[in-house]
């Protein structure tokens, strides 16, 4: 390859093959993606719910694993408090054992 032939001074989005907006787009993939996984918009939307709440200092990583703990202990009390309420048995078992 000759160096010399190259221009490094041209911007390569002046240039229609490097430039995107010359190339359609598509959401096909995307559509697809969130109807087979509608659960990931909702979780992308309660993470950055949750990232306006708690500002911006946090990373997107941050938040999600603050939400992990939350839902991971929200989980182990509600079945504390159900084995207490319904004679050490959680509402899962009762309902199995109907």
């Amino acid at each position: 390859m000759d160096s010399d032939k190259i221009d490094l001074n041209t911007p390569s989005s002046n240039n229609p093959r490097y430039d995107l907006k010359h190339f359609p787009q598509s959401n096909i993939l995307t559509n697809t993606l969130n109807e087979m996984f509608p659960e990931q918009a909702h979780e992308d939307k309660t993470v950055q719910k949750a990232r306006e709440i708690l500002g911006e200092k946090y990373t997107i990583d941050d938040v999600k694993s603050q939400i992990a703990s939350f839902e991971y202990l929200i989980n182990i009390w509600m079945e504390e408090y159900e084995k207490k309420v319904f004679n050490n048995k959680t509402l899962k078992e009762l309902i199995q054992d109907l």
